[in-house]
């Protein structure tokens, strides 16, 4: 399933990625990245607050599989905002000139 689910995502973001300006695009897959991270928070405390027993009951399977999706989608968008912002996070780990340096007096 997460192969399907990359494969579309992808599908979409390069369809984006062609039809929408840069910052739109930056905007529409960051907000997309925060609310499936929202949506895997409230399925984790969701899971958290009403796991009583140790064995699923059949209205806790519906939470454990929105997890499962949403914990996915969150690691695919994740990858792709990566690849979005990976010239603003190379200069930031390989830029030498730091500030830091004139605060130590």
């Amino acid at each position: 399933m997460e192969t399907y689910l990359f494969i579309a995502l992808i599908f979409v973001y390069i369809l984006t990625a062609f039809m929408l300006p840069q910052i739109a695009l930056k905007r529409i897959w960051t907000v997309a990245y925060i609310v499936s991270f929202i949506i895997t928070g409230i399925s984790i405390f969701y899971i958290k607050l009403y796991a009583t027993d140790t064995l699923m009951k059949v209205g806790e399977l519906n939470w454990y599989y929105v997890l499962y999706v949403f914990g996915s989608i969150t690691i695919i968008l994740g990858v792709i905002l990566l690849w979005m912002y990976k010239k603003p996070l190379i200069s930031l780990f390989t830029n030498s000139n730091d500030d830091d340096e004139d605060d130590v007096n």
